[in-house]
């Protein structure tokens, strides 16, 4: 009687698990980038404390609506970038992740993962330390960035460096660096003049440095149009399409109805 008990027992917990496993495995795992994509995707702070188990911002709030229409579960982990991204391109081996937030577009990343409508967009700035070119730097058209040394992030897209910019195929661009804290401490130290990146996220970073980070200034890049940010998904889900397509249509309802836009005025002010 005993082994019979023992028998259901065990056949009910290994159904049990099983169904967890299922339940487990519709579950959409999310990565971004560690270092932070201030207002987009961040860790709460609490009397300047942060709190690493509590992310907050604009693209936080933005997914949670998209899941709550797809109507799956999800969770958002904050790892290296480089480490982000490769996971979900080969998510065929690792099964770790599917997607990864607040990427721009590129050829290389197109022909890797599939890419929803855009969700927000960036203006690009010049970002220079006053201490190194105190008399500021001379950008008054795209190229003009060929007379700079630029550092930028390992992982970050510098396809538009060259495509869009015109910066030339013989400069190489110095992406050592894992974060953009890291890089804005290069520029202020003068291993390199100047990084193009993204304004808000940039000016999120040098805030909260608390001040070690006060003498770095930016130029809008002239003549060029905001970038836009998506989310990305790998090819290599067996559900990639079907993501694709429920993710692209919850967000163009939220950008419809209204809901997008009061989400991303309550972090980022017009002013």
């Amino acid at each position: 009687m005993n082994k019979n008990q023992n028998l259901i027992k065990g056949l009910l917990l290994f159904g049990l698990l099983s169904i967890q496993t299922i339940i487990n495995a519709n579950d959409v795992k999310i990565c971004d980038d560690e270092s932070e994509w201030l207002p987009y995707t961040y860790f709460e702070r609490e009397d300047g404390k942060i709190d690493k188990t509590k992310l907050t911002g604009a693209t936080v709030d933005l997914v949670d609506d998209i899941f709550k229409i797809v109507d799956l579960k999800y969770s958002i982990d904050m790892i290296p970038w480089t480490r982000c991204t490769k996971l979900v391109e080969h998510f065929d081996k690792s099964h770790k992740y599917e997607v990864f937030l607040d990427g721009t577009y590129s050829t290389e990343r197109a022909e890797k993962y599939y890419i929803t409508t855009p969700i927000y967009t960036i203006d690009t700035g010049i970002f220079y330390s006053t201490k190194i070119h105190p008399n500021g730097i001379t950008i008054n058209k795209q190229s003009d960035i060929n007379n700079y040394t630029i550092c930028d992030v390992n992982g970050y897209n510098i396809e538009n460096l060259y495509k869009i910019y015109g910066l030339k195929k013989e400069i190489k661009v110095d992406t050592t660096a894992t974060t953009l804290s890291d890089v804005l401490q290069k520029i202020m130290a003068g291993r390199c003049d100047i990084v193009l990146n993204s304004i808000e996220p940039t000016m999120g970073t040098i805030t909260l440095s608390k001040g070690k980070l006060d003498n770095l200034k930016y130029v809008v890049m002239p003549n060029t149009k905001s970038k836009t940010f998506h989310i990305f998904i790998s090819k290599k889900s067996p559900r990639a399409y079907e993501l694709l397509t429920k993710i692209n249509q919850a967000i163009l309802i939220l950008q419809n109805n209204g809901v997008s836009k009061k989400i991303f005025k309550k972090y980022i002010s017009n002013d």
